[in-house]
């Protein structure tokens, strides 16, 4: 596998492009998202999954500690080789194919641009998808959009609103992503966490990822988990990667300083609209 050393580095900006009709990132080309219909999964293989700016860092570190912090797994060598689809020299899926099991995979695709064994999966793949209310992941995703150059910033926060709500952000629209893989909550290979469910009982979404992923874990290992996995040693472990600002607030409820009363109501709106009948709810603060 070719060392981060060996391999250029990004070079922003990226064209936005659509692809089966949904907006990706033109670090994503369509030929890494061809390879998708292909590419397979293993036994032993863990994916995290999520809608852009659902919490997707802090829940693969938490993996990866559970996991048993192995360097292979960690944090910035994953934010190199192991986003499953996303192109670079070499693209990460061929990398991926290289690489030993077991394999800790995460990925924002969208249900319906999946790998076959990533969207009904079989044997011994497990998934957990993070989840994370609309608001605030729309306040997130409008930082990402101006602090790095991977896809197209926002005039004013006002237009990011906009687009969000209008679905037509890069991964495509926050609903038909989360309720695409929303259908799987009773397959037994899938683990579906709340963002807003972990802030407030940390250690008990801790040991309810352990038992799903048939880990047991010590005293001393639930402390290590506790101690690397917070905001400020997350920030330290990506101090340095092109993904040292990624990390902002962590908390919930940031939308309340940026969203209006007409936008929040129009959010409120589109909510219950999508969410109607589906059994899933967020908290907002």
């Amino acid at each position: 596998m070719t060392s981060s050393e060996d391999r250029p580095p990004f070079e922003p900006p990226y064209t936005d492009h659509e692809y089966e009709g949904i907006p990706m990132t033109g670090m994503v080309p369509k030929e890494s998202l061809d390879a998708m219909k292909t590419f397979e999964m293993r036994d032993g293989d863990v994916v995290v999954l999520s809608y852009p700016k659902s919490g997707t860092n802090w829940m693969h570190q938490i993996v990866h500690e559970i996991l048993g912090g192995k360097p292979e797994t960690a944090l910035p060598k994953t934010l190199e080789f192991f986003y499953l689809h996303v192109g670079q020299v070499q693209p990460v899926y061929a990398q991926l194919q290289q690489a030993p099991s077991p394999r800790l995979i995460w990925t924002h695709l969208p249900f319906q641009l999946a790998p076959p064994g990533l969207s009904t999966p079989i044997n011994k793949v497990k998934v957990i998808v993070i989840l994370r209310n609309p608001k605030d992941v729309s306040v997130s995703y409008c930082y990402f959009r101006q602090n790095f150059q991977f896809t197209t910033s926002p005039e004013s926060w006002e237009q990011h609103a906009k687009d969000f709500l209008d679905g037509t952000l890069v991964y495509g629209d926050y609903f038909d992503h989360v309720l695409g893989w929303w259908q799987r909550k009773d397959d037994p290979h899938f683990l579906f966490v709340k963002y807003e469910d972990m802030k407030k009982d940390f250690p008990s979404w801790v040991k309810t990822m352990a038992a799903f992923l048939e880990k047991e874990l010590t005293d001393e290992d639930l402390a290590r988990v506790f101690t690397n996995c917070s905001m400020e040693s997350i920030r330290k472990t990506l101090a340095g990667t092109i993904r040292k600002d990624i990390v902002r607030k962590g908390i919930v409820g940031d939308w309340k300083d940026h969203y209006s009363t007409e936008e929040s109501a129009k959010l409120d709106q589109k909510y219950r609209e999508r969410m109607a009948g589906s059994g899933l709810e967020f908290e907002f603060e």
